[in-house]
């Protein structure tokens, strides 16, 4: 992008920041009516109905949560019947958190209303500018995760 006196709005943390903000409210809005259920805890059922029992630090970093709101989800599906806490048969100290047979229900559920909505959000774009899209992201994600 080319140096000018652009004000916030053309800055990319920024947009991207507006763009994330817009596809958490729809995506929110689509699990609530249909499911009943907040996004954190459709981001959980995802992440273990996707890729198994795991401790809820790990389950933070899978499902894109803090750990605060990541274990506030945990609870309240747990108190749902939809998630349980195991201990690990590897490591007797750790707690892992995995589906319950609902929440299997529940995760099938979820799955195509994510799908659903990540086509909506791309809607709007052709093929050409998808894959650009797609392109362009993995670069500037790469280069952020060789920064950090």
């Amino acid at each position: 992008m080319k140096a000018s006196k652009a004000g916030l709005e053309q800055f990319l943390t920024y947009r991207l920041h507006v763009l994330n903000k817009l596809s958490e409210r729809g995506a929110s809005e689509r699990y609530q009516a249909k499911l009943g259920i907040t996004l954190p805890e459709a981001r959980l059922i995802a992440a273990v109905g996707a890729f198994g029992p795991f401790s809820v630090m790990e389950l933070a970093r899978h499902a894109n949560l803090d750990k605060s709101q990541a274990s506030r989800a945990a609870e309240a599906l747990m108190r749902r019947g939809l998630m349980q806490r195991d201990t690990s048969e590897e490591d007797g100290r750790l707690v892992l958190v995995s589906l319950t047979p609902d929440g299997r229900a529940l995760y099938r559920k979820v799955m195509p209303i994510a799908r659903k909505w990540n086509i909506d959000l791309f809607a709007s774009l052709d093929d050409k500018e998808r894959d650009t899209l797609a392109r362009a992201l993995n670069k500037v994600i790469e280069a952020m995760q060789a920064e950090l």
